[in-house]
């Protein structure tokens, strides 16, 4: 150990020290209490053992002195005194010495009385050492987690590269949509796919589970939601190797999805999921519903309803979609939304609910699509308050807005509004307008 000793009485002193060095201790010494605080402050000590009476400083005042001194590492002082009055005693211990020596000193008690200075010092050298140990870990995992965030946010990116672009690009239709994830991934997903002259796509999904796990699926189905013409998306189907891709059914291809995802078991999770196809000509919008909350349909009076039809959310067992169709007239909406939006609860555990939006879309329908769609949202959040977020939120509102009126009657799909899983989508409905449009 590093020892300081202070002691005007030079015989004692020199003693003091040949011993402690004899014992293998580092040892300083000096003859007054100045001269011991001066020393004290330049070197780093573990034990400082003082006489009580010195010239200059006595040794309750380099002990004062030692206990304002913040250091990182305890200094164990040990008085020498040849006093024995209680009184004395008190003061000592008050003060902040560790332990008494009485002159002269005993080498035998001398020994004893450093162990504990030896143990404090033990203990110290583990605390440290286990302090740095922990600021290694400390410094590891910040660093695992500013890796972990900028995976994360690359993550979302790629998320945010399937939401919908160019709407304005659609003729015929308008689009605005608002999406809000509670964390930094999502579950749930919205897209508009340009699927041919004619048609326009919708859907939107939910996953179940939040975080990577539920977004990996939401990324995983939306490639099999591709408006491309190939094998790996659902939305197309050709008879052979050398037939063109034809149009699937929103059934058909719900109901393809769903085989897919069942058929492989790759996890317990599942999504609840909208699709619909508008012909953009006819106003005919034929839609299959997995599981997901029915989107509103406000028609030209602004008055909003629930579109029918419900069916198993995909990935839970091999089941048939029902089909429904809708005929829009110019004008009117589709507001389709998460169950993030109706399940938001305020501080009183309230839901916003559907009663709630259907109340705002009526009294939105004669303002811009992109004003009625911000309502809603404001509402929600106003709603919810101080309330923390618990689940994404997704809106996706479509107006029909034909630039030409129809010339004759459109040729309608089926006569009944509801049917099973069919074959294919035809082109239909070109013929009903002028080339001019």
């Amino acid at each position: 150990m590093r020892i300081l000793i202070a002691d005007d009485d030079k015989i004692p002193l020199s003693l003091l020290q040949f011993q402690l060095e004899q014992w293998g201790h580092t040892v300083l010494t000096a003859t007054n209490g100045a001269h011991a605080w001066e020393l004290f402050q330049n070197h780093d000590f573990q034990v400082v053992i003082t006489d009580w009476e010195m010239p200059r400083m006595t040794g309750i005042e380099l002990l004062r002195n030692i206990r304002a001194v913040d250091r990182a590492e305890y200094v164990y002082v040990i008085l020498l005194t040849s006093r024995s009055e209680q009184d004395s005693l008190i003061t000592g211990l008050v003060t902040g010495a560790d332990s008494y020596l009485t002159k002269p000193v005993n080498p035998i008690e001398l020994q004893a009385r450093l162990r504990p200075s030896q143990r404090i010092i033990d203990l110290e050298q583990r605390l440290a050492e286990r302090q740095r140990e922990l600021e290694d870990r400390h410094q590891r995992l910040t660093a695992a987690n500013a890796k972990m965030k900028r995976n994360l946010e690359a993550a979302a990116q790629i998320q945010q590269d399937f939401l919908p672009k160019r709407l304005t690009d659609i003729p015929d239709v308008r689009f605005a949509w608002h999406y809000s994830p509670c964390d930094e991934l999502a579950g749930d997903m919205l897209n508009v796919l340009p699927l041919d002259q004619d048609h326009v796509g919708v859907y939107m999904l939910d996953v179940s589970g939040h975080g990577v796990q539920a977004a990996l699926l939401a990324v995983a189905v939306c490639r099999s939601l591709s408006c491309h013409q190939d094998e790996s998306s659902v939305l197309w189907k050709r008879q052979d190797a050398d037939s063109d891709y034809e149009l699937q059914s929103p059934a058909a291809a719900v109901g393809l999805l769903n085989a897919r995802l069942t058929a492989q078991s790759l996890s317990e999770q599942y999504f609840t999921l909208f699709y619909g196809i508008l012909n953009r000509h006819s106003g005919e919008f034929r839609y299959t519903n997995a599981g997901h909350p029915p989107p509103v349909h406000v028609s030209e009076t602004g008055l909003a309803n629930l579109l029918t039809g419900d069916g198993m959310p995909v990935g839970i067992t091999e089941t048939d979609y029902d089909e429904h169709r809708l005929e829009l007239a110019p004008g009117e909406r589709l507001v389709f939304y998460s169950d993030g939006v109706t399940e938001t609860m305020n501080l009183s555990g309230e839901l916003f609910g559907t009663l709630r939006l259907l109340e705002t879309l009526q009294a939105s329908y004669g303002r811009p699509l992109g004003t009625s769609l911000s309502e809603i949202v404001g509402q929600v959040a106003a709603w919810r308050g101080e309330t923390p977020i618990h689940d994404d939120l997704s809106l996706l509102t479509l107006e029909y807005a034909p630039r030409c009126p129809t010339v004759g009657p459109t040729p309608k799909l089926r006569s009944r509004d509801s049917v099973r899983t069919g074959s294919g989508i035809k082109e239909r409905g070109r013929n009903s307008f002028p080339k001019s449009c």
